[in-house]
């Protein structure tokens, strides 16, 4: 069964979004807890990719999965997750959604601060 998560992270101690053999990023974290949670192998397909130290608010991902889905199954992610990454929606989706090809629009933004701003 196919499933969608929506999350969003900050990406100040990650290599970015994929995965790398020799550096934490984003996704090996988290497909590194989804395996735990959910006792199998588990590989995720994003909807993009972002550069080394890149947040996203919203980032939607798909990933296969023939395990039950444990009970309150968004806190137990949630509680393993390191601080920076958030689950924010979890749903079953259709064995045709694409989490990279369904996509309708990406906007990315750019804030540059040339003063010093503890925000």
């Amino acid at each position: 069964m196919r499933f969608r998560l929506d999350i969003s992270y900050k990406g100040t101690n990650f290599y970015g979004w994929q995965k790398q053999s020799d550096k934490p990023t984003v996704q090996g974290t988290l497909e590194e807890v989804l395996s735990i949670l959910l006792r199998q192998p588990v590989a995720t397909t994003g909807c993009g990719r972002t550069d080394t130290g890149v947040h996203a608010r919203f980032f939607p991902l798909h990933f296969e999965c023939e395990a039950p889905i444990p009970n309150h199954f968004l806190y137990r992610i949630n509680s393993l997750l390191p601080q920076e990454i958030a689950v924010l929606n979890f749903e079953p989706v259709s064995e045709h959604f694409h989490a990279r090809f369904n996509a309708i629009s990406r906007t990315y933004r750019y804030y540059l601060h040339f003063v010093k701003d503890p925000f």
